[in-house]
C-alpha cells in the first residue's frame, strides 16, 4: 500500500500541532499539584477557607460559595448583589383629568359649551366633574372637593 503524501499546509499544522502538545505536556508537569487539586475539587487552602467560614458563622449557602469563588480568584464579576424588594403601593395615582374648552355657545334659556370634543350642558358629568355654570367666556367644573374653570382663549 502507497504511503498518502502530506501537502505542505499540512505539514506546518502537524508542526504547529507537536508544539502546542509539548507545551501542554511541560505545564502539566510543572504544574501538576494545581491541575490535581482543581480536577478532584480539592484546593491547597481548604482548610484556611474552612476555618474562616466558621469564624464567621456563615448560615447561606451563596455566601458560602461566594467566600470559596472570591478567597482563591478574588471578586465574582458574575455575581450580582440581590436588589432590595419594593413593594408599591396597592393605590394607583390618579391623574388629573385634562379639559380643552373649544366653543361655547351662550343662550339664556339654556348654553352649550364643546369640551374635549363633547357638546355639554350645565348638570352634565365629564371625567367626574360636574358642570356648574356656562358663562360667555368661561365653563365652572366641580367635582365635590376641587373646582375648575375653564376659560375660552382666543384661537
Amino acid at each position: 500500500m502507497e504511503k498518502p503524501k502530506l501537502t505542505k499546509s499540512q505539514k506546518i499544522l502537524f508542526i504547529v500541532l507537536a508544539i502546542v502538545l509539548a507545551y501542554a505536556i511541560f505545564d502539566f508537569i510543572t504544574h501538576k499539584e494545581t491541575y490535581i487539586g482543581f480536577y478532584s475539587g480539592e484546593t491547597g487552602s481548604s482548610a484556611e477557607i474552612d476555618s474562616s467560614m466558621q469564624k464567621a458563622n456563615l448560615d447561606s449557602t451563596v455566601d458560602v460559595l461566594k467566600m470559596k469563588l472570591t478567597s482563591h480568584w478574588g471578586e465574582d464579576p458574575f455575581f450580582v448583589e440581590p436588589r432590595p424588594v419594593v413593594k408599591k403601593s396597592s393605590r394607583k395615582k390618579k391623574r388629573e383629568p385634562i379639559f380643552i374648552l373649544k366653543a361655547i355657545s351662550f343662550r339664556p334659556e339654556g348654553s352649550v359649551a364643546l369640551i374635549n370634543d363633547r357638546i355639554i350642558k350645565e348638570g352634565d358629568v365629564i371625567q367626574g366633574y360636574k358642570v356648574i355654570k356656562i358663562s360667555e367666556k368661561s365653563v365652572i367644573l366641580w367635582n365635590g372637593k376641587k373646582r375648575k374653570v375653564l376659560k375660552l382663549t382666543n384661537m
